[in-house]
């Protein structure tokens, strides 16, 4: 009987989410309709950058919510310190194209790092770091970006290929030092550890890097400007409406690819479905974990290259990672943290939410606007989201089935 009730006020609930989504779009129609007549500024080409400009935001989420999934899905760690990586790889992709070439033994330095980085990318395919094709591959890649980084100056795309695997390597040693120590120990440990190591990252970061915002403003093609024509107005933005979506898109298309279909793939999802049972198949637990952070790691560097980008200036190292890892964190529980669909899904949720209700809410003679206000949507859509499907959008529905 019980059940039946429950059941019952399940099925009833369903409905909840399609009322508001529809309460939503009724909304944003009526919006767009009633700014149309008070301003002729608010067009179609308006709102058509307003959602061309959501999904880039939403992509750039995307690449930071990826790494924080993958990490949970594993081992079930929140990993806080995600947004300082996300940090680390924009600053390295920044000082790896403006600082370059280097001194010698500055170069062979990051050579050795990019190569060991390289390496473990080897290693997904060749199984063991030893394997001599890895080993091969190690000393070619030592070489190769020893020579650039000493005698030219890199352009944005090998700065963003070598920041990867830099920031990569960075990921696999934050899970060596701070958390393998405490595979076995209570969760509460590894999540205290995870918020030392995002403090430890910030303040590192401006110790080397800066405590100023940087430009970050490379020449690079993708940053020239691109406008359309729709309606009769005039969209004008740059290629990077174009670029970031389509990185992304290959990014996400890659790592799905990588965790369907490939050997290494196949045994992160039976460690994510269940550790212990996995190690006892066969499993190397910790080769699993150390990819997850590595694969994370270098989705983060990406988004911190993009995202400099995009807003043309990195933030100073103590301040950068905080709200995009949190938000990005969000969109991983929005979408159904676990779950690399959902953490894309609701990282283009959060993206349209900042971008495109502040667009159709602007400041007018009668209305103050809500741009100033545009960082707590995530957190209201995080507590909206929790209330009605606490697994997420596309998340696994875990509860108890009486």
């Amino acid at each position: 009987m019980s059940g039946s009730k429950l059941q019952s006020a399940a099925t009833g609930r369903n409905w909840i989410p399609w009322l508001v989504i529809g309460a939503i779009l009724l909304v944003i129609i009526g919006r767009i309709l009633y700014l149309g007549t008070i301003s002729e500024r608010f067009n179609a080409a308006f709102f058509t950058r307003a959602g061309i400009e959501s999904l880039k935001l939403g992509s750039l989420y995307a690449l930071i919510a990826l790494g924080y999934t993958m990490v949970y899905g594993i081992i079930r760690l929140i990993n806080f310190a995600h947004g300082e990586v996300f940090m680390v790889g924009a600053f390295l992709t920044y000082f790896l194209f403006s600082g370059s070439p280097y001194s010698w033994p500055v170069a062979a330095l990051y050579g050795l790092c990019i190569a060991y980085g390289f390496m473990r990318v080897l290693e997904f395919w060749r199984g063991r770091l030893t394997d001599p094709l890895v080993l091969v591959g190690g000393a070619v890649a030592l070489l190769v970006s020893t020579l650039m980084l000493a005698t030219l100056t890199v352009n944005l795309v090998f700065a963003l290929i070598f920041s990867m695997l830099l920031t990569g390597v960075v990921g696999i040693t934050i899970d060596r030092v701070a958390y393998h120590p405490l595979r076995t120990a209570p969760r509460n440990s590894l999540l205290i550890t995870a918020i030392a190591v995002s403090f430890l990252l910030q303040n590192a970061g401006l110790l080397v890097f800066t405590n100023r915002q940087t430009p970050f403003r490379p020449d690079t093609p993708i940053n020239n400007a691109f406008s359309f024509t729709i309606l009769g107005g005039e969209v004008r933005t740059s290629w990077l409406i174009v670029a970031i979506p389509l990185i992304t898109t290959v990014l996400v298309v890659v790592l799905t690819l990588f965790v369907n279909r490939t050997r290494l793939g196949k045994a992160m999802r039976a460690t994510a479905q269940d550790a212990e049972v996995a190690q006892m198949m066969g499993v190397s637990v910790n080769r699993v974990i150390a990819t997850t952070f590595l694969l994370g790691s270098m989705l983060a560097a990406a988004g911190g290259a993009m995202w400099g980008l995009n807003f043309g200036s990195i933030n100073q190292p103590a301040v950068m990672g905080i709200l995009p890892g949190i938000k990005a964190f969000a969109a991983a529980v929005i979408g159904g943290i676990g779950s690399l669909p959902g953490a894309v899904i609701g990282a283009m949720v959060i993206g349209f939410s900042e971008n495109f209700l502040t667009a159709i809410f602007p400041r007018t003679p009668d209305f103050r606007g809500i741009t100033e206000f545009k960082d707590t949507f995530a957190f209201l859509l995080l507590i909206f989201v929790l209330l009605v499907r606490p697994s997420g959008i596309v998340g696994e529905d875990l509860s108890e089935k009486v």
